[in-house]
């Protein structure tokens, strides 16, 4: 055999081990997470295999079209006529489906008599409405979408807002940009997960990579052409089983989470675009509404917060709730950044006792005169237990 035949061959054996090295990484790449995902979704215990996330109780859903002309997509629960309306508001890279224990309860609290009437949308750029119309985004932008909403789909009685992380934002926001409509009728609320201000100086994993995002990948989106976000989207939909294991560490605070709660969680959190994650990023860091939070003052109010969350911490709910004064402060053990979901029925519990106690207030001629239906008496309401939907492992309130 020639030395040019030998090195050919040499040549072809080591661009054959190159190839199999690379082909094999692949499939580790890919199997992996997959036989690691399909495995831990295997071995969770799971009260929520069964639950229809994606159709939960509904009465309407429509779209509201913004001052911006954004279509937001909203659904409501409950009649028409009820009493009181309580408005849900999401968080960062979630949409109205973290609410889905919450609605449930909604629904049921005004089987039993309660007047409710429950009102979810996805903000823009999630779920299911559409982006905003320009590049960097503020919590602003979101009061004044809050705003079109309710005066699209609630525009008279008396309401409860409901904030989940960014959502709380939302809710200091509109209190501010529109205190007439704030003043006369919200008559409660509740802030899960939220600050008032300082995130940009929060030193957790999680808010460090926002940083990051902010100084690079915004200024880049802002300068190249539309392909980008999509193309990087697309490459996001590849990374399924990896999505899912990194979303099953990061966002709970128990150690095995239920399978189907990850899922809606990670399904949740893909659906949000690039242009929308680092969109927000700014408004969320640089977000400071400290000043207006004398506006809350004498409204039955809940801020809760689980002790394992590493986006907006356990001090920040502390701060808010001593701001707001009266209000009613609930650290939620073993949970992450959103107890909505990880203990649905301690939340659901704590938020229809405020619901309650508004509604009391409203029928005691304190709040907006609206017509009443045949509620359940003061003491009833007081024991009323609202947990259909607890998970039942150890957990604090703490009061």
């Amino acid at each position: 055999m020639s030395e040019k035949q030998s090195r050919r061959r040499r040549g072809l054996a080591i661009a054959g081990g190159v190839t199999g090295g690379v082909a094999v990484g692949a499939a580790l790449a890919f199997g992996v997470p997959r036989y690691l995902a399909r495995r831990t979704r295997l071995s969770s215990t799971d009260p929520y295999a069964h639950e229809p996330f994606e159709l939960p109780p509904l009465n309407s859903v429509r779209t509201v079209e913004t001052r911006d002309g954004v279509a937001v997509h909203v659904e409501t629960a409950g009649p028409e006529d009820a009493d009181l309306t309580v408005v849900f508001l999401h968080g960062y890279m979630q949409d109205m489906g973290t609410f889905y224990f919450q609605r449930k309860a909604v629904v049921a609290a005004d089987r039993e008599g309660l007047s409710l009437r429950a009102v979810f949308y996805d903000q823009p750029g999630h779920g299911r409405s559409g982006p905003l119309p320009r590049t960097e985004y503020s919590i602003e932008d979101l009061a004044e979408v809050l705003f079109d909403v309710v005066a699209a789909v609630a525009p008279r009685g008396p309401l409860v807002l409901v904030g989940h992380s960014m959502g709380g934002m939302t809710m200091q926001s509109f209190a501010r940009l529109h205190p007439e409509d704030f003043h006369e009728r919200v008559k409660g609320v509740a802030f899960l997960s939220s600050s008032a201000a300082g995130l940009d100086m929060v030193e957790t994993k999680p808010m460090r990579a926002l940083r990051r995002l902010r100084r690079t990948v915004l200024p880049m989106l802002q300068q190249v052409a539309g392909w980008t976000p999509d193309l990087i989207d697309r490459s996001r939909l590849l990374a399924g089983d990896l999505a899912w294991l990194l979303t099953r560490r990061a966002a709970f605070g128990h150690a095995d989470p239920p399978a189907s709660l990850v899922s809606l969680v990670e399904r949740m959190n893909r659906r949000t675009s690039i242009q929308s994650i680092v969109g927000y990023a700014r408004a969320i860091l640089d977000h400071d509404e400290t000043a207006t939070l004398p506006r809350f003052a004498g409204l039955p109010a809940l801020v809760a917060v689980g002790d394992a969350d590493l986006l907006t911490p356990p001090e920040h709910s502390r701060r808010l709730a001593a701001a707001l004064g009266g209000s009613r402060f609930v650290l939620v053990a073993e949970a992450a950044h959103s107890p909505q979901l990880e203990y649905p029925g301690e939340i659901s519990q704590l938020l229809l006792e405020m619901i309650d106690k508004v509604a009391a207030e409203i029928g005691n001629g304190s709040g907006a005169s609206v017509p009443s239906r045949q509620a359940a008496p003061e003491g009833d309401r007081r024991h009323r237990r609202w947990t259909p939907f607890s998970r039942q492992h150890g957990h604090r309130l703490e009061p």
